[in-house]
């Protein structure tokens, strides 16, 4: 079930229901609307959370079978990180009439199968959540925006709702929410833009490769510090390469290597050939020698890195 229709049973609550989600946002708001059916002044009471990495499940149990103290009902929340629920078998069989259990977890089992279950709705995915919540607010968000902030920062609505709450506050006057102020602001621009680079790289953009070099300087980062994130993008994506050659989907390897910027960009992935990603992994190697020889300067050793590599792009 949706948020919402377990909202709508809560007058008549099930005596079990389970919460399967990866989504931190989505299951604090679960376990805020637990919390809110009891009274603040009956919590101590009638208002359980347990963590089955390190609470016995004979003392859940033993809870959850007490009846109620001053509510109607009582309520117990339990974490199960592991999702294996073990030993609440015999309670989930015959769960008692007046608690209700809610167990969390962030991947499904069959033994729960029957249970009632609250899963974040797919249909409103990362973007859409952007678009409605800044609505919401009274804020355009334009679909550039949209994109890039989801590229940025990935689909964890926890994060996305910093990175909004920040531009709520920067664009307070003019309400109006742009792809250039999610880069300007949001932490993960500096990646963006090496995301960018790259992919002016292997398509031999040299223009718009130098353009973006001269941002990355303008925005305060230093030539080590790029070079860094170049050796370190170029890494994730040849083991990205390799793990879908292997088989794996390109969603896993997404959360895998957290490469958020290439999100929706699987072909562009798939395109770059490992023989070249390992060619410019040498050249970037050379030029740090070069940069910290002194010979000349770290600049003309990343132009010159910039401008052979997209004289050789690959695509």
């Amino acid at each position: 079930m949706r948020i919402s229709e377990f909202q709508k049973s809560l007058d008549k609550p099930h005596s079990v229901y389970v919460v399967v989600s990866t989504q931190d946002l989505f299951l604090k708001r679960v376990y805020d609307l637990c919390r809110e059916q009891v009274a603040e002044s009956a919590r101590e009471f009638d208002w359980s959370v347990f963590d089955l990495v390190k609470d016995p499940v004979g003392e859940v149990v033993q809870t959850a079978r007490t009846l109620p103290w001053v509510s109607r009902r009582r309520w117990v929340y339990v974490r199960d990180h592991a999702g294996s629920g073990s030993g609440l078998k015999a309670y989930l069989a015959r769960p008692a009439p007046r608690t209700v259990l809610v167990l969390e977890t962030k991947k499904r089992s069959r033994a729960w199968s029957r249970l009632p279950r609250i899963e974040f709705d797919k249909k409103v995915g990362p973007a859409r959540w952007l678009r409605a919540w800044a609505k919401q607010e009274g804020y355009v968000l334009e679909p550039a925006a949209v994109r890039a902030m989801v590229e940025l920062v990935g689909d964890d609505l926890a994060r996305l709702k910093m990175e909004l709450e920040k531009q709520f506050l920067a664009q307070w006057e003019s309400r109006k929410i742009t792809s250039g102020s999610v880069a300007e602001m949001t932490l993960e621009s500096r990646e963006y833009d090496v995301f960018n680079l790259i992919g002016a790289m292997a398509k031999g953009q040299s223009s718009t490769a130098l353009l973006i070099l001269n941002r990355l300087f303008e925005k305060g980062v230093s030539f080590s510090q790029i070079l860094a994130m170049l050796y370190w993008t170029f890494r994730r994506l040849l083991v990205a390469r390799e793990m879908l050659e292997r088989g794996r989907s390109f969603q896993e390897v997404l959360r895998t290597l957290k490469i958020w910027s290439y999100r929706g960009q699987e072909g562009e992935v798939r395109r770059y050939s490992p023989d070249w990603i390992r060619r410019v992994l040498i050249r970037i190697r050379e030029t740090d020698r070069a940069c910290k020889s002194g010979v000349s300067e770290p600049r003309f050793h990343l132009e010159r890195l910039l401008v052979d590599t997209c004289r050789r792009g690959q695509l």
